[in-house]
């Protein structure tokens, strides 16, 4: 396989892990809502700030799947990976 079928290969990947974080979220609401504010306050939200670029649930400032993505973009165009000296 190739190399854009591997990054594709995580985009799908990383949607299917937000689809199962949502269902969690709905379970936890529903069914132990004592336990939902704890989730919410801690884990969940960080889990999807590492899979997506939205850092104010990530403080410390870490790297994030999409942060390892767009290095992969970078690194696999023809434009020699220009996107890490513009931001």
């Amino acid at each position: 396989m190739n190399n854009q079928t591997q990054l594709n290969n995580l985009l799908d990947l990383r949607e299917e892990i937000a689809q199962s974080l949502k269902k969690i979220d709905a379970i936890l609401q529903i069914y132990f809502p004592d336990q939902y504010a704890d989730a919410y306050q801690h884990w969940m939200p960080q889990i999807l700030t590492a899979l997506y670029n939205d850092v104010k649930w990530l403080p410390r400032g870490q790297v994030t799947l999409q942060d390892t993505i767009d290095r992969i973009k970078d690194c696999t165009s023809e434009s020699g990976g220009v996107s890490r000296y513009i931001k």
